[in-house]
């Protein structure tokens, strides 16, 4: 998918992209696939564009072998979509992802996210991308803000960098959860 315009980046070619990076069966593909189907629920109830949707899609395309660069994967996963020539509206989307500064700093690249690409101007899309991510199982499947933060919790252990992120964000995260689901009601 070297010649991927951003055209073919719509919800439907970022499905086709995530299936030609993940092994089917794989849980990333199935989480990615999972967020992208939360975020068109989501776009559908909310009146929200295809960008959205199609973020939610690619949101951890950082995690695929051709995208992994540092091991900050919504760094890796942004800088890989702007070199399939996406636009910037969807790579500062998927670099800014459920807390990614946080884990950024922790890992000594905030500076860079932040230059390489600045926070989406759309800040509720973030939110929104944020939601779908923080209800969606590993597996797929829709799950509460607890069960996420459990399962997160489980995978890596205390001392664990993404461990130590995600619990330093939880207030966060979860105040974008509330938020949303009282939207959508």
């Amino acid at each position: 998918m070297h010649g991927t315009t951003p055209r073919e980046l719509g919800p439907a070619g970022a499905q086709a992209l995530l299936g030609g990076l993940f092994e089917p069966g794989a849980d990333r593909l199935a989480h990615s696939v999972g967020v992208g189907r939360r975020a068109e629920q989501v776009a559908g109830a909310l009146g929200q564009p295809d960008l959205l949707v199609s973020a939610a899609y690619l949101h951890d395309v950082g995690y695929a072998a051709a995208a992994c660069d540092t091991g900050l994967h919504q760094l890796d996963g942004a800088r890989y979509l702007r070199r399939l020539g996406a636009p910037d509206d969807l790579t500062s989307l998927v670099a800014h992802h459920t807390a990614a500064v946080v884990e950024a700093a922790a890992r000594g690249f905030d500076t860079t996210l932040r230059d390489e690409f600045p926070a989406p101007s759309d800040s509720e899309l973030l939110d929104l991308l944020t939601y779908c991510d923080m209800t969606t199982s590993a597996q797929g499947g829709t799950v509460t803000v607890d069960e996420r933060f459990g399962r997160i919790y489980d995978r890596y252990p205390p001392g664990h960098l993404v461990s130590r992120s995600m619990r330093h964000a939880e207030p966060y995260l979860r105040r974008i959860v509330s938020a949303v689901e009282d939207r959508l009601g």
